[in-house]
């Protein structure tokens, strides 16, 4: 990629979503198989992520889709019921705990939520 501007954006949002998860420079290289010079260089926009390293990082949680084009992730076809539920799962869990929780993290984590029950139970569409 020879656009500076364009890397360093990505760079921007990658750091914002290791902040997201929580993850140190450290743990995000070491959950991506890369080293944390990489992660710096990644974050500077000094370097590009491979292919192979944009699906490391997919599967360490970070939102690839926001990093590369600021857009987050939202799948078709949601089942607004089951989203809700998710949705109502994250605010019981953050009252249980008394945590205050931002717009995005409990979206965020409503997501993670109907991610897995969708995975458990397919959604039934009528005919």
């Amino acid at each position: 990629m020879r656009n500076v501007k364009i890397r360093q954006e990505i760079g921007q949002r990658l750091l914002s979503e290791r902040s997201r998860l929580h993850l140190t420079q450290q743990n995000l290289a070491k959950a991506i198989g890369s080293s944390r010079l990489s992660v710096v260089h990644y974050e500077s926009g000094r370097s590009s992520p491979s292919a192979e390293t944009l699906a490391a990082m997919e599967a360490a949680g970070i939102d690839v889709r926001y990093m590369l084009t600021g857009m987050r992730n939202a799948p078709c076809g949601i089942d607004r019921e089951r989203f809700r539920q998710a949705f109502s799962e994250v605010q019981r869990q953050s009252k249980l705990k008394r945590e205050n929780l931002s717009t995005d993290t409990s979206l965020d984590l409503a997501w993670r939520i109907y991610d897995a029950l969708t995975s458990l139970q397919p959604v039934h569409r009528r005919a």
